[in-house]
């Protein structure tokens, strides 16, 4: 269901939608995109963060709701915030895969 606010922060939301898409689609063996996800949902989760101390002038200018709006935003920079989390976490898991896998080599 799409939200009223989407259009508000179009830009915003279209970015918070690509990340989300990619970290769905993730493989936990790509540490490039693992590495690359972790960096790029850290800036987004930053960026909505930001939204949401603004919510008050935002909602003002566009004649919404500001808790609702407000509410909204932070649910995207926490989902984003867990995302960031949840890819260090796996990189460093595929990272430790890899060190193992080539110690096995040697052998």
């Amino acid at each position: 269901m799409k939200s009223e606010f989407e259009e508000i922060v179009k830009d915003d939301f279209k970015q918070y939608k690509e990340i989300a898409k990619r970290f769905r689609d993730v493989k936990m063996e790509d540490c490039v995109e693992l590495q690359n996800l972790t960096t790029d949902s850290w800036l987004l989760a930053t960026r909505w963060s930001e939204i949401q101390s603004l919510a008050s002038k935002i909602a003002q200018e566009s004649g919404i709701n500001k808790t609702d709006f407000g509410t909204w935003a932070y649910q995207k920079y926490r989902q984003l915030q867990e995302m960031h989390i949840t890819c260090r976490s796996w990189y460093r898991l595929a990272k430790e895969d890899e060190r193992m896998l080539k110690g096995l080599e040697i052998v």
